[in-house]
C-alpha cells in the first residue's frame, strides 16, 4: 500500500502539530456563551408581510390572480388574519427560549415523507489537499476523520470559537475583545458584544452536528443524539464496519490508527451490490414511512440487525469509502449527492464522502440544521487537515464489520428499493458551468453579485421559457435565538423589469445597465431584510400552521392559485462562499424545478445544476452567456478611469 513507503512523521513534528492538545482552537470565550443572550426573532408587523407577499406574487401571476389575492390579502387583514397573527404574538411571548418559527420548521421536515437523497440532502464538496500525496483515498479519508475528531473533541469541550458577525474587525478581532466578553454574565453577554460592533450568532443547531441522526417513524421522524460516542461507521461497498476513534478517556485516537484502520477497510474485497445482498444503505433512500415500517421489523427480530442499527444511530458521523474515482464536475456532483445508494446513510447528521480518487464532500440531512453548523465544520475541517503531514499507519488496526441478517421480505424490499433509486436517479440531470467572471467585479463595478448572479438566473430562464417563475433563496436569520431561514423572492418587479429591458433589442445600453442595478439594489434589500427576519413567508407558514392548531379551515388566501404558484418552487437557488470549498449541488424540489448552485470567486465563477427538466443543459448555456454579456454590458457603461 501506499503507506508503506512513506517516512514516519518525526517526533517533534508530530508534537508541535498537537500544540493545541488534539483540538482545532482552544477559545477565550466559550463556545455557547452568547447563547442565552441571543436576541429573538422578529414577528414582522402583519401589514408588512401582506404587502411583502403581494409584491412577490405580482411577477408570476396573471392579472386576475393578482386581483383575486389583492382581495384576499383585504379580507385576511381585516378578519381572520389579524387574529391569527395576535395568537401567534401570544404563543411566541410564552415561548421566549426559542423562536416563533423553530418547532414548527422542525416538524415541517420530519413530517415529510419523501425520500432524503434529492429531496432534501445536499452536497458540499472540500478543495483537494495541496500536497498531492495525502490525497490518496486512504491518507485522505484518514486525514478527514482524524480532523473532524479533533473539530468534535474542540466543540464538546466548549473550545470552539462562537460564531460572530464582525462589523469592527479591528476592535472586535482583538485579545482585549476576547477577555471582555469571557467575563461579561451570559445573561447580557451579546449585548457587550453588540455594543463593539460584533454580533454573535445562534449556535443551537451545533448539538446535532455529531452522533446524531433522524430516525424513520410512521407519520413523523425523530432526531436523536447520542452523548457520549466514541465511534464512527465506514461504509465501502455493501458492506459496514466500525471502529473507535475516542479513547475510554475522550482523548482522540492517534492518526496512524485511523488510517491502520481504513488501509484495512480497504483491503478487504469490494462488495458490490446484488440480488442476494442489495446494500442496506437503500433503505435509507425510501419513502419514510416504509423505511420506517421495514426498520421497525428489523428492530423487532433483534440480534445482529438491531445492533447493527444502533451502531450506526450513535456513530459520530459515517464515512463512504466511495469506490468510484469522479473526475468532471458532473460526475462528482451526482457521486456525492445520489450515489448509487447502497453505500450512502442519508438519515445521519452529515456523511463524509471520500472517492477513490481523492475527491471529498459531506452530504448532510436538512432537518436538524440549515448548513451554518456544517459550513463551520466544513472550514474547521479542511483548515485543520492540510496542517498536518503524510500518516505512517500503526500496526494496530481492529475494524469490526457490521453483520446483518436480511431474509426474504427484507431483501425483496431493498432489490424493489435499488430498482426504484435507480429509475428515480437515472431520471436526474445535472450540469456545471464555470465562467471567467470573477468576485472583482462587484468592486469594478459597485454591483452587489449575489444580486447580480441572481440576476443573471432570471434573464437565463426569461430567455429560455419566456415567464416569470416563483424563486427561492435562501436567507440565514442566525442573528436570532433559534433562527432558521428566511426566503429571498429574488423574482421582482424591478427584475421583471430589468429582464425584458435586456431582451428588447431596441432598448439603449444606458436603460438595460440602469434597470439590472435597480434590480440588484432591490435583491440587496431583500436579503438584508431576509437575515433581519423580516421576510414574508415565515411568517405566513406560521399563521397557516396557528390556524390548523387552533382547529379553524385553512384561510382563502392559502387556497388561490396564487399562492399555489408562489408555493412551487420553480428556481431554487442558494450560494456557500468559503476557500475550503469548490461548490455544492442539491436536487430539485418539483419535477418543473431547477436545482441552481452557484459561486463567484476570485478564480471565477461557476453554476452546479439538478433538474428532471431535458432542457437543463439548454440552460446551462444561457446562464453563462447571460453573466458573460452581463459583465460586458457593465463594463461598457462604466466610465473608465
Amino acid at each position: 500500500m501506499l503507506s508503506t513507503s512513506l517516512p514516519r512523521t518525526p517526533p517533534a513534528l508530530r508534537r508541535a502539530f498537537s500544540s493545541l492538545g488534539g483540538y482545532v482552537q482552544d477559545t477565550v470565550i466559550p463556545t455557547y456563551h452568547f447563547q442565552k443572550s441571543l436576541t429573538r426573532l422578529p414577528i414582522p408587523k402583519l401589514e408588512d408581510s401582506l404587502a411583502r407577499y403581494l409584491a412577490a406574487v405580482e411577477p408570476v401571476v396573471s392579472p386576475q390572480q393578482l386581483a383575486d389575492t389583492r382581495r384576499a390579502v383585504a379580507a385576511f387583514q381585516s378578519g381572520v388574519g389579524t387574529d391569527l397573527h395576535q395568537a401567534l404574538v401570544a404563543r411566541d411571548a410564552a415561548n421566549k427560549h426559542t423562536s416563533y418559527i423553530n418547532q414548527w420548521w422542525l416538524e415541517m421536515y420530519l413530517t415529510d415523507r419523501q425520500p432524503l437523497p434529492i429531496n432534501y440532502n445536499p452536497q458540499i464538496k472540500l478543495k483537494m489537499d495541496p500536497v498531492p500525496a495525502k490525497n490518496a483515498q486512504s491518507q485522505r479519508a484518514a486525514s478527514l476523520i482524524a480532523s473532524s475528531v479533533r473539530v468534535y473533541r474542540t466543540l464538546r469541550d466548549g473550545k470552539l470559537e462562537p460564531d460572530i458577525f464582525h462589523t469592527k474587525p479591528t476592535t472586535s478581532k482583538t485579545p482585549a475583545f476576547q477577555y471582555f466578553c469571557k467575563f461579561l454574565p451570559e445573561s447580557v453577554s451579546f449585548y457587550g458584544a453588540a455594543a463593539l460592533g460584533a454580533y454573535p450568532l445562534d449556535m443551537s443547531q451545533y448539538k446535532n452536528l455529531f452522533a446524531s441522526t433522524r430516525l424513520p417513524k410512521s407519520g413523523q421522524d425523530e432526531l436523536k443524539v447520542t452523548p457520549g460516542s466514541k465511534h464512527i461507521v465506514v461504509q465501502r461497498g455493501t458492506k459496514f464496519y466500525t471502529f473507535d476513534v475516542l479513547t475510554e478517556d475522550g482523548d482522540a485516537v492517534p492518526d496512524e490508527q485511523i488510517l491502520a484502520n481504513v488501509e484495512a477497510i480497504l483491503g478487504e474485497p469490494l462488495a458490490k451490490s446484488t440480488p442476494d445482498v442489495p446494500g442496506m444503505g437503500l433503505l435509507t433512500t425510501m419513502n419514510r414511512d416504509a423505511w420506517a415500517n421495514a426498520r421497525q421489523k428489523l428492530e423487532a427480530s433483534g440480534g445482529v440487525n438491531k445492533a447493527s442499527l444502533e451502531l450506526i444511530d450513535s456513530a459520530l458521523f459515517v464515512v463512504s469509502l466511495e469506490h468510484k474515482s469522479p473526475t468532471t464536475p458532473e460526475e462528482v456532483s451526482r457521486t456525492f449527492l445520489v450515489g448509487d445508494g447502497t453505500n450512502h446513510w442519508f438519515d445521519k447528521s452529515f456523511q463524509l464522502i471520500v472517492a477513490a480518487n481523492g475527491t471529498a464532500s459531506v452530504n448532510f440531512e436538512h432537518a436538524w440544521g440549515d448548513g451554518v453548523a456544517v459550513l463551520r465544520y466544513l472550514n474547521e475541517l479542511y483548515g485543520d487537515s492540510v496542517k498536518y503531514p503524510v500518516l505512517k499507519a500503526s500496526s494496530q488496526a481492529k475494524p469490526r464489520e457490521l453483520a446483518w441478517d436480511v431474509k426474504g421480505e427484507t431483501k425483496q424490499l431493498l432489490n424493489e428499493a435499488k430498482k426504484t433509486y435507480e429509475k428515480w436517479t437515472s431520471s436526474l440531470l445535472v450540469a456545471c458551468a464555470e465562467t471567467p467572471v470573477t468576485r472583482a467585479i462587484g468592486k469594478q463595478y459597485n454591483i452587489g453579485t449575489d444580486g447580480l448572479m441572481q440576476m443573471t438566473i432570471q434573464l437565463a430562464h426569461f430567455k429560455l421559457h419566456q415567464k416569470f417563475v416563483a424563486t427561492y433563496e435562501s436567507a440565514s436569520t442566525a442573528a436570532f435565538k433559534h433562527g432558521r431561514t428566511e426566503t429571498v423572492r429574488s423574482c421582482t418587479n424591478e427584475a421583471v423589469t430589468f429582464v425584458r429591458t435586456m431582451t428588447d433589442a431596441s432598448a439603449s445600453d444606458s436603460d438595460k445597465v440602469n434597470t439590472l442595478r435597480a434590480a440588484v439594489t432591490k435583491h440587496s434589500e431583500l436579503t438584508k431584510n431576509g437575515v433581519m427576519g423580516q421576510g414574508f413567508d415565515r411568517h405566513l407558514f406560521a399563521l397557516r400552521a396557528m390556524a390548523e392548531l387552533q382547529g379553524m379551515d385553512v384561510p382563502e388566501l392559502y387556497t388561490l392559485p396564487a399562492h399555489q404558484i408562489m408555493s412551487k418552487i420553480i428556481l431554487s437557488t442558494s450560494t456557500l462562499s468559503s476557500p475550503a470549498l469548490e461548490g455544492g449541488s442539491f436536487g430539485p424540489v418539483n419535477e418543473e424545478c431547477y436545482g441552481i448552485g452557484y459561486g463567484i470567486e476570485k478564480e471565477g465563477s461557476a453554476f452546479q445544476l439538478s433538474s428532471y427538466r431535458k432542457d437543463l443543459p439548454q440552460l446551462k448555456e444561457l446562464l453563462v452567456e447571460s453573466l458573460v454579456d452581463l459583465e460586458r454590458l457593465l463594463a461598457d457603461t462604466t466610465p473608465k478611469k
